[in-house]
């Protein structure tokens, strides 16, 4: 039995990649303070013949900040994007493609050691060609915002702030403008 296009499309994370090839890493000082950029290139191999069926490229820049001059870092600023194109039936036009940036902050105001606030924002777009002209007709992104206080010091975060909106487009008419979408936001706001 065939799967069908979106069963194919989820499978793409769970899939084994070929050799990766470190294609840049480079460690550098600015006034801002340390620079850390990783680039990684894998091949995606869906059907397991041994043949590329996409490619992913991430991208990781981290970069800490020493406010107080302790040579410990009070900020540390982790930025990842992660690019994938598949074409899943062969033809030489891409099917699937995703793009995942993810931020994340972490704050040691007091100089600790531990972390006293988090901001976390995430954004992954995936966009489908189901009708194989080239051009996506169906995309989803999901925004994901979350932030944390540990107000005592204790290292446990007291308050936590999230939120999650998921918008879905379609292009009906195939021209690549999304004719219609629909958008859900959830929000949680907790404090302990």
């Amino acid at each position: 039995m065939e799967s069908t296009f979106d069963e194919q499309a989820e499978t793409i994370a769970e899939q084994a990649t070929t050799d990766d090839i470190v294609e840049e890493a480079s460690v550098g000082v600015t006034d801002d303070g340390i620079v850390m950029t990783d680039v990684v290139a894998s091949e995606i191999d869906i059907d397991g013949d041994g043949i590329a069926d996409g490619i992913s490229v991430s991208t990781t820049e981290v970069r800490e900040i020493d406010v107080n001059g302790d040579g410990i870092p009070n900020i540390v600023e982790t930025t990842t994007v992660t690019e994938s194109v598949v074409d899943i039936d062969g033809d030489g036009i891409p099917d699937v493609g995703t793009r995942v940036v993810t931020e994340e902050v972490l704050m040691d105001v007091d100089g600790d050691g531990t972390p006293d606030t988090v901001e976390i924002t995430e954004t992954t777009t995936i966009a489908y060609d189901t009708t194989g002209d080239g051009l996506p007709d169906v995309s989803e992104t999901v925004l994901v915002e979350a932030s944390g206080i540990d107000v005592t010091g204790d290292g446990v975060l007291d308050e936590i702030e999230a939120s999650v909106s998921e918008v879905v487009a379609v292009d009906l008419d195939g021209d690549g403008i999304p004719d219609e979408a629909i958008v859900i936001v959830e929000e949680l706001d907790t404090e302990g």
